[in-house]
C-alpha cells in the first residue's frame, strides 16, 4: 500500500548547492523504548501511510543502518527519540554540517543542540534516577511566524496529544506550544537552526500520533461526551463513530458564516497535520536546493475531488426513480449504500445502469453489531447486486470497538469504508479531521487494507443549512482533498433537498471537481501508490504496477531546469502546491512501464 523505492548512492553533499539530479528522501523510524519508559510518539510508523499518500519519493532506513547509510542521502526524516552511539552521532552532525537537511519529529537523537533546543526534564520526580526528558501531553501548536512557509496553511492552533518537550537555547522558533487549555506552556513547537551548510528542523508534538487519533478516535464502548451547546447530544444510547470523538468542542470548532449560533469543524486537521509535514520537507528541499519529485493525488491535475453518497433507508422505489431523475440532471456518477431488504431487481439494474456504484449499507441499529449479523447481511447483498460490493457505510455511523470492524470489511473484499461523519447537526464538518481517503492502523500497528472516506454532514435543508455547503468546498479546495456529500432518497421530495443537491454539483463543477464514485476513487487510489521510484546521480525513474491516466507528476527544482521524459523533452507548468512552486507534467503511465526523467542541462 505505500511507495516503494531504490535508492542508488547520490552525488556527495559538497556538491549539493549545483546538482540538477532528484534526491529521495530518507525516513528513519526509531523503536519504541521499553515498556514503562516513556514514550512521546506513537504509530511512528504511521508515517508511511503519509508519505505514500502525498505520492514523495522517500525510502526507509533501518536504525541499524542509518550511520552506514546516510552518505546516500541529502534529506533525512526521523521519527521519535534514540539513543545513538557516539559515533553515529558525530556522523549525523558532519552530515548535517557538510549540507544536510534533518527533519525530526519528536525527538532529537541526543543532539538537541543541532536544533537550537535543549530536552526538559519532568518538572518533578520522585524516583531517582528519574526520566531524562519529559514528554509533551495534550495541547496545541501555535504559529509563531505565520509568514513562514511551514505554517501558512495554518487557520487555528493545531490539537496534538503527545510530544517530545524540549526547550529553547538558540534555535529560531517557528511555533510554541500550549497545554490542552490552551495556557502557555515553556515548551517549544517547531525549531529551525542552521548547522554549517546545512539545515535541521525539530517538530516537538507526536504529528504522527496526533493524526492517527483524530482520524481513528478512540475505542468505542460507551457513549460520548456530548457539546456543551447541545448541538451534538452524541450520548443517545446508541454506539457510533463520533462517540469515539478526540477533538475539542470549543476550540477545534467553528462559527459557520450566515447560519447563527452553529458550530462546526470547519477546518480539517489531521490534514493540517499531514501539510505541515510536507511544507517542512518542501522548505529544508528549497533551502538546501535539493530537487524532489512526487505523483499529485489526482489525475490531470485536478485540485479535489467530489463524491456524493445515499443511503437507502426505507427502500421507497417511487423516491429512489426521483433521485435518479435529479441526477441525470445533476449529470453525476455517484455511491447507493443500499440497506436490506433492498429495492426490487428492476430498481437495481436501473440504478446500475444509470451508471452509479451499489454499496453496502450495513445495519446494526435494528440488527446485532456482530460479525456473524454483518455477513448476514453482505451475502445477501452480494447475491442482490450479483457482485461482492466495493464500498460500505454503516447505517446511523454505528461503530463498536477500535479497528476490528475493518478487518470484516477486508476479509470480504471491501476496500473502502465511508461510515465515519456526524449524526448530529453540531458536528458537520471534519470531525474525524480529515477530508482525504486514508489506510487506518490497528491498536497493535498493523495496516489495515481498507481505505476510509469520510463524509462531512447529511441531507441539506434536513441535516443543515445549505450554507455549509460553500464552506466545505472551499475547506476542502484549501486542503486538495474529497468533498462527500450525503443525502437519503428518502427526502429527496423534501422542499428544497433537490435543489440544494444540484447547486452543490454545480458549484463544484465550476470550482474543477469532478464528481466520483467510491470505487473510482478507491480504484485511483491504490493503483497511484503501486508507483516504484528508482534515483541515481543522473535521472529519476519511475514505474506504476497498474495503468495511470493523466497522472500529473511535481517538481520541486531550485532552478526549474527543463526536463526529458524517456529522453523527449517535456513541457511543464507551474503550479503551486502546499504553499510552494512545483514544475507539473501531466502524462499517461503505461503499466509496467519504466518512465525515465532527467533534467535537460
Amino acid at each position: 500500500m505505500g511507495v516503494l523505492l531504490r535508492a542508488a548512492v547520490l552525488l556527495p553533499l559538497r556538491q549539493i548547492k549545483s546538482m540538477t539530479s532528484f534526491s529521495i528522501v530518507g525516513v528513519c523510524v526509531f523503536d519504541a523504548p521499553p515498556p514503562n519508559a516513556p514514550r512521546g510518539n506513537s504509530y511512528a510508523h504511521y508515517i508511511a501511510e503519509l508519505l505514500s499518500h502525498a505520492g514523495l519519493a522517500h525510502r526507509f532506513i533501518k536504525p541499524a543502518e542509518l550511520e552506514s547509510v546516510l552518505p546516500e542521502f541529502h534529506l533525512l526524516v526521523t521519527v521519535g527519540e534514540a539513543e545513538l552511539s557516539d559515533d553515529a552521532k558525530t556522523r549525523l552532525q558532519s552530515w548535517c554540517e557538510a549540507g544536510g537537511a534533518w527533519l525530526s519529529i519528536a525527538g532529537t537523537c541526543g543532539l538537541p543542540e543541532l536544533f537550537g533546543v535543549e530536552n526538559a526534564p519532568p518538572a518533578y520526580s520522585f524516583a531517582q534516577p528519574g526520566p531524562a526528558h519529559s514528554t509533551m501531553g495534550e495541547g496545541y501548536l501555535h504559529a509563531a511566524n505565520e509568514a513562514h512557509p511551514i505554517l501558512g496553511h495554518l487557520e487555528i492552533p493545531l490539537h496534538f496529544f503527545n510530544g517530545f518537550a524540549v526547550r529553547k537555547t538558540d534555535g529560531e522558533t517557528l511555533a510554541t506550544a500550549s497545554n490542552a487549555h490552551q495556557h502557555p506552556s515553556s515548551h517549544c513547537g517547531m525549531m529551525e537552526k542552521k548547522i554549517g551548510d546545512g539545515h535541521c528542523l525539530l517538530i516537538a508534538p507526536d504529528v504522527i500520533g496526533a493524526i492517527v487519533r483524530i482520524q481513528q478516535g478512540v475505542a468505542i464502548t460507551r457513549d460520548g461526551s456530548p457539546a456543551p451547546d447541545g448541538s451534538a447530544a452524541v450520548s443517545d444510547g446508541v454506539l457510533k463513530c463520533d462517540d469515539g470523538l478526540v477533538l475539542d468542542w470549543h476550540f477545534d470548532r467553528q462559527s459557520v458564516p450566515q447560519a447563527p449560533g452553529l458550530q462546526a469543524f470547519l477546518f480539517p486537521i489531521a490534514d493540517a497535520w499531514r501539510e505541515l509535514v510536507l511544507r517542512a520537507i518542501f522548505h529544508l528541499a528549497s533551502k538546501q536546493k535539493i530537487a524532489l519529485a512526487l505523483l499529485w493525488l489526482y489525475p490531470r491535475n485536478l485540485p479535489a475531488l467530489a463524491h456524493m453518497s445515499f443511503d437507502s433507508d426505507g427502500n421507497d422505489p417511487v423516491l429512489a426513480k426521483r433521485l435518479l431523475e435529479v441526477l441525470d440532471e445533476a449529470g453525476i456518477a455517484t455511491t447507493w449504500c443500499i440497506i436490506l431488504p433492498g429495492y426490487e431487481p428492476e430498481l437495481i439494474n436501473q440504478i446500475r445502469e444509470a451508471g452509479h456504484e451499489l454499496a453496502m449499507h450495513y445495519d446494526a441499529l435494528d440488527h446485532p453489531w456482530s460479525e456473524e449479523d454483518f455477513d448476514e447481511q453482505w451475502q445477501a447483498l452480494c447475491e442482490q447486486f450479483s457482485a461482492k460490493p466495493v464500498s460500505n457505510k454503516n447505517h446511523y455511523t454505528r461503530w463498536e470497538g477500535d479497528t476490528e470492524f475493518l478487518d470484516w470489511c477486508q476479509k470480504r473484499g471491501i476496500q473502502l469504508d465511508q461510515s465515519k461523519g456526524p449524526s448530529k447537526t453540531g458536528e458537520i464538518g471534519f470531525l474525524f479531521g480529515t477530508c482525504h481517503t486514508y489506510f487506518s492502523v490497528a491498536p497493535d500497528g498493523r495496516l489495515i487494507d481498507v481505505l476510509e472516506l469520510p463524509f462531512f454532514t447529511q441531507d441539506l435543508e434536513i441535516f443543515a443549512p445549505s450554507i455549509v455547503r460553500e464552506v466545505l468546498r472551499a475547506a476542502v479546495l484549501r486542503a486538495n482533498g474529497v468533498l462527500h456529500m450525503l443525502f437519503h432518497p428518502a427526502h429527496i421530495e423534501t422542499p428544497g433537498v433537490a435543489k440544494a443537491l444540484l447547486d452543490t454539483v454545480r458549484e463544484s463543477k465550476n470550482a474543477g471537481m469532478e464528481w466520483w464514485t467510491a470505487q473510482a476513487i478507491n480504484d485511483w487510489e491504490r493503483a497511484r501508490r503501486s508507483v516504484q521510484w528508482q534515483s541515481n546521480e543522473n535521472a529519476l525513474t519511475l514505474r506504476a504496477e497498474q495503468t495511470l491516466e493523466g497522472a500529473t507528476l511535481l517538481f520541486l527544482q531550485s532552478e526549474n531546469a527543463p526536463l526529458s521524459i524517456n529522453g523527449a523533452p517535456v513541457e511543464t507548468q507551474t503550479v503551486r502546491r502546499w504553499g510552494f512552486d512545483f514544475q507539473m507534467a501531466v502524462l499517461n503511465l503505461a503499466a509496467q512501464t519504466d518512465f525515465v526523467i532527467k533534467n535537460c542541462t
